[in-house]
């Protein structure tokens, strides 16, 4: 996958997490036999999340509309169309997180139930056997590159709010205990 961009961290993320164009390919190959299970997925997703009592109250009443949303970034995941407009939506998602306040806690346990979901279904619903290792492989990447995206906006309002830069942001996060 080739991102064109000029942020140097977001290109070391890509670059070392091996992201690529046959991602892209091979997303937009099986995303048509995945996309359709996509809902039942999400119906399980939430269900988890109504039954723990501190992601429950994020949810209540705002159920419809949040699965729809997530079905809608599942279904992108599949499209194989990830450039500058795909990478702005996920942060988007973290902005809106932000705002309202979800913790990061929920947004790293959601992708670790995706990590997990996704690859049965994938496994299931393609038959090839290289297409589907090479679909999984590339789905976990996405995954990975969107909580990346999705936390970044976490960091920018921790320093927005401590009044510090990038920079020692860094600095504060890799300061070992001595």
């Amino acid at each position: 996958m080739e991102i064109t961009t000029k942020d140097a961290n977001l290109k070391a993320f890509c670059h070392i997490g091996g992201l690529c164009k046959e991602d892209q390919e091979i997303m937009t190959r099986v995303g048509p036999g995945i996309v359709p299970h996509v809902p039942l997925l999400t119906d399980h997703f939430y269900e988890i999340l109504q039954e723990d009592q501190q992601t429950a109250p994020y949810i209540n009443g705002r159920l419809d509309v949040l699965k729809k949303t997530h079905i809608a970034w599942l279904q992108d995941l599949f499209s194989g169309d990830y450039d500058e407009a795909f990478i702005r939506r996920q942060e988007k998602i973290g902005e809106v997180h932000v705002k309202v306040r979800v913790p990061p806690l929920f947004v790293a346990a959601s992708m670790s139930f995706l990590r997990a979901a996704l690859p049965p279904v994938i496994a299931e619903n393609v038959p090839d056997q290289h297409d589907m290792g090479r679909a999984v492989a590339a789905l976990l990447r996405l995954l990975d590159l969107c909580q990346y995206l999705i936390d970044r906006k976490y960091n920018d309002a921790l320093m927005d709010n401590l009044g510090i830069s990038p920079a020692l942001l860094v600095r504060l996060q890799t300061i070992g205990r001595s």
